[in-house]
């Protein structure tokens, strides 16, 4: 422990000593500058000598008669505003108040020959006098106005109620008018389908007869009639073995029900195209 003191106030000691040798140097070393400054100054002006400055021009000789007049005019102003502050400050408005009082009053027997009080008196009977009528008159219109409201408002409501059964009888018709309406077109609709349906059967009686007279004209083309009747006059009689009369016969002769075996459909199905009979219809 002592042998730490010791060193902490050594090396304390010797930073304290190095600090202020530095500082006096520091301070001299100023200190000298200062001086050859001043010296080279001095040695400056004896050779060069500092000129005299300019006098001021007619611009500057005006800006400042100008701030020496705004300077006086604050002034001024300032002691005119301190002025009234003060006054404002000591003065008794209570005395102020009654001097006014008294001079009014003065005034007023001068211009009407009699005094405030007693105009004030006369006012106030006459304020009186005037309210009292008014409320009468204002009762008087108040009753006046409550009966018209009365009677105004039974008669609102008398219309209200006639109003009501209008509206009430003319919804009414208008529904009747709806009804009706709605079983006209009922009606229509029912005779228009029913119509369209009797022109749905004409229609397809009318194209059952022409597919019937189609063909009748295509078996009377190839020289067919029937169940293999006779050709008709002035046409020339195709032998039954014709592939396209086979045809004809296969395609619009109704056909009664396939009475082979599945062998033998199975057998014509995958027979070579060279040996099939090319004059039977597929599929039928």
């Amino acid at each position: 422990m002592g042998f730490a003191t010791g060193f902490t106030g050594g090396v304390t000691l010797t930073l304290s000593l190095a600090y202020l040798s530095v500082l006096a140097h520091q301070r001299s070393r100023e200190e000298q500058g200062r001086s050859l400054r001043s010296q080279a100054l001095a040695i400056q002006s004896l050779i060069d000598p500092i000129p005299q400055p300019l006098p001021p021009t007619r611009s500057e000789v005006a800006a400042a008669k100008r701030a020496e007049a705004f300077e006086v005019a604050k002034d001024r102003w300032n002691e005119e505003v301190e002025n009234a502050v003060k006054w404002v400050q000591h003065t008794d408005w209570d005395e102020v108040r009654e001097g006014l009082e008294d001079r009014i009053g003065a005034l007023w027997d001068r211009a009407f020959g009699e005094s405030i009080e007693d105009s004030a008196s006369k006012a106030k009977s006459e304020v009186q006098s005037m309210s009292k009528k008014t409320k009468g008159e204002v009762e008087s219109a108040a009753g006046k106005i409550a009966s018209k409201a009365k009677g105004a408002f039974e008669k609102a409501k008398a219309e209200g109620e006639d109003f009501e059964a209008k509206v009430k009888d003319n919804a009414l018709q208008a529904r009747l008018v709806a009804w009706r309406e709605a079983q006209k077109a009922e009606n229509e609709a029912r005779q228009k389908a029913s119509e369209a349906q009797g022109a749905v059967a004409s229609a397809l009686e009318k194209g059952k007869e022409k597919a019937n007279e189609v063909v009748g004209k295509v078996k009377s083309a190839v020289g067919l009639s029937g169940a293999g009747a006779g050709a008709a006059p002035g046409t020339v009689a195709l032998p039954t073995s014709n592939p396209v009369a086979k045809a004809l016969d296969q395609r619009f002769e109704k056909v009664g029900s396939d009475k082979r075996t599945v062998a033998e459909v199975l057998k014509e199905r995958y027979t070579s195209m060279d040996k099939r009979d090319n004059t039977v219809l597929r599929g039928l």
